[in-house]
């Protein structure tokens, strides 16, 4: 009896700090959601996790259409961050990183299907080569609601290259990018998170609006518009209790720093 009893304090205790949590988020602390997916097809060409299946992919979006969030283009977001301008607390941001081919085959049908907008980081020297998305279909989807942003040339980890490559990863994937697609870009995705102020520097210097991370840090009052963090998706995301935690702001605010 006594173990039963030990059992229900936990368990109220929890509830009471997952209540707590959530006031935190929503009333004070709270951070849009920026989502990040790689590989929709589960199985990308490095085994990682880093993939979600295509039909777990489905049901994430269909959880986010179901419940209402609202889903937003990561420019819209950036735009509000920089003007401080509030945003209601069902906001969510799609984004996607490397460029793979199975993002224009498997993940784009349903977002058009959901009427949802996306940002997809590539990586140019990649794009037309097996496994990646070509120019064509980049272009189709930056006319169907998806933004494209760059990811580097050659997906360095930019904290370990000397600043003449530092210039050409960023400069150089910014200028081709725009020259393929005709359109300008202000988004810039740091391979493996890795960033420095050095760097930060560099890509304001290119003519970034934003840059983006997948590093755990505190948010609260005031982001760094170069240094914006993500929420890891995988297809253990696809529970509706996970996806709950995930996009109601308690995920953000438990993160700790690095």
């Amino acid at each position: 009896m006594k173990e039963i009893g030990k059992v229900k304090k936990i368990i109220l205790w929890g509830f009471i700090i997952l209540i707590v949590a959530f006031i935190f988020t929503k009333y004070f602390f709270y951070e849009v959601p920026i989502l990040t997916y790689h590989c929709i097809n589960g199985a990308c060409p490095d085994g990682s996790r880093l993939c979600v299946n295509t039909q777990d992919f489905q049901k994430q979006m269909d959880f986010i259409s179901r419940y209402r969030y609202r889903v937003i283009p990561l420019k819209d977001l950036i735009e509000a961050l920089a003007k401080n301008k509030a945003l209601s607390r069902n906001t969510v941001v799609i984004t996607s990183d490397d460029g793979y081919e199975d993002n224009y085959q498997n993940a784009f049908p349903i977002l058009k299907k959901y009427g949802f907008s996306a940002t997809l980081f590539v990586i140019t020297d990649q794009i037309g080569k097996q496994g990646f998305c070509s120019w064509e279909q980049l272009k189709e989807m930056q006319n169907n609601g998806i933004d494209i942003g760059s990811h580097t040339k050659t997906h360095p980890y930019l904290p370990q290259v000397n600043e003449e490559k530092l210039r050409k990863e960023i400069f150089e994937s910014k200028k081709e990018i725009e020259n393929k697609l005709g359109k300008k870009i202000s988004l810039f995705c740091y391979p493996n998170g890795g960033y420095s102020s050095k760097i930060q520097d560099l890509v304001r210097q290119a003519g970034y609006s934003a840059a983006f991370t997948t590093n755990k840090g505190r948010y609260y009052l005031k982001p760094d518009l170069f240094a914006l963090r993500r929420i890891k998706m995988t297809d253990d995301s696809g529970s509706p209790w996970v996806m709950w935690f995930k996009l109601s702001g308690i995920y953000n605010f438990l993160r700790t720093k690095n």
